[in-house]
């Protein structure tokens, strides 16, 4: 009797234990905002002006127009950026030849055949170069510091050893071209950048050198020509991408972990996996030229939610704690892409405070104190601009993060 009463109690008890099972996976959003650049200078101030110069079969108003840099107003004079590009043109390059031989063995290792292939490759190089004039004032944390002290180590020593040297004692070792750079605009050289780049082509291999060179003969002009159109259409994306990286606010998207819950039979699991469903959605919304405020209202009903979850299942349970260490995640990622930085971090000693999965708090906390510094070194609120032109009024979301972001 006793053995079947305790059998009657699993038997009623145990759907319930198993209902209360909590497994978590992870669950990737992508968020669209601003990509802080390097260098900080005043809103009022963001002006940039574009001089390009060199061949004319690779410059002209076209190419100037698709030069752009987010966050700024391109004018014609009196900008606080001098971006002066020089497209020197395209050189074609030599033929060369090339051959190997393959050796057929049997199964004891006698080579029975040898086949030698023949092919022609040539590689054709654009050249120019990118001169960005005017201010400099970049972030620094404590690892780019050391690693600028370091480059001014570097400089000091080779000053040093090029000072003692006596061969050359009297001889000027300034690039003539620096001086001709530095005529070029009344500001101070901020950066340079080459834009040179090579462009290759091989013919398919044959077992004659004689093919190998009617292939190239007949195909090199075209591939000249094809090597010259991708010059000149990739130099205007580099320059820019330069420009951006030292000055643009960018749009840029985040590929940015959740949790979500993966146990069907939970109480919970309908509500849970409906929240996650809808922050993607309501965050796919989110622009980096647009305020965060409209996407934080449509939020306000999830982050109620996980707010309750992480107040309601209080338990030391284990699968309660992974129910409630979600919640926390859930909501420190959105704080965080709201930049309520401070919030972030509260949730984040939270964490650390409940004993469960500490490292997701202490990086929680780490990550939202360096975009505090960012955020105050850029005078923002907020990984968001106002839009300057109709450029920047377009709806861009930017390049992807790798799918094993953040």
């Amino acid at each position: 009797m006793k053995i079947f009463t305790l059998f009657l109690m699993l038997t009623i008890t145990t759907p319930y234990l198993t209902a209360q099972k909590v497994d978590i996976d992870n669950y990737w959003v992508q968020i669209s905002c601003v990509d802080f650049p390097q260098n900080y200078v005043p809103e009022k101030d963001r002006t940039f002006s574009i001089d390009l110069k060199g061949d004319g079969n690779f410059i002209g108003q076209d190419k100037s127009d698709q030069i752009n840099i987010f966050g700024w107003s391109k004018v014609d004079e009196m900008a606080t950026l001098d971006v002066i590009i020089n497209i020197n043109g395209f050189i074609l390059g030599k033929a060369t030849s090339s051959n190997k031989t393959v050796e057929t063995k049997d199964k004891s290792g006698k080579v029975t055949a040898r086949n030698t292939y023949y092919k022609v490759s040539v590689t054709n190089s654009g050249n120019g170069n990118l001169r960005i004039y005017g201010p400099k004032n970049e972030y620094s944390n404590s690892a780019k510091a050391n690693d600028s002290d370091k480059k001014d180590k570097k400089k000091d020593k080779a000053a040093v050893e090029e000072a003692s040297n006596p061969f050359l004692k009297n001889v000027d070792t300034k690039n003539v071209g620096d001086e001709l750079d530095d005529m070029a605009s009344s500001k101070t050289m901020a950066y340079r950048y080459s834009l040179d780049n090579s462009y290759t082509y091989e013919t398919s291999e044959t077992n004659s050198a004689s093919l190998a060179f009617r292939e190239y003969n007949a195909n090199s002009s075209n591939m000249l020509n094809s090597h010259e159109n991708s010059y000149r259409n990739d130099y205007p994306k580099w320059v820019s991408a330069h420009l951006n990286k030292q000055y643009g606010y960018k749009p840029y998207k985040y590929n940015v972990k959740f949790k979500r819950l993966d146990s069907d039979k939970h109480p919970e699991f309908i509500m849970f996996d409906n929240a996650t469903k809808a922050l993607k959605a309501i965050f796919s919304k989110m622009r980096y030229n647009k305020s965060e405020k409209e996407v934080e209202e449509d939020l306000a009903p999830i982050i109620n939610y996980f707010e309750g979850i992480s107040s309601t299942y209080t338990k030391d349970d284990k699968h309660e704690k992974r129910l409630r260490g979600a919640a926390y995640y859930n909501l420190a990622r959105i704080f965080q892409y709201l930049d309520k930085h401070d919030k972030v971090i509260e949730i984040g000693n939270a964490i650390i405070a409940s004993e469960f999965d500490e490292d997701d708090g202490e990086i929680f906390i780490k990550e939202s104190q360096e975009l505090k510094r960012k955020l105050a070194f850029h005078q923002m609120k907020s990984r968001h601009i106002v839009p300057r032109n109709a450029f920047q009024e377009m709806d861009e979301e930017g390049e992807a993060e790798a799918a094993s972001g953040k």
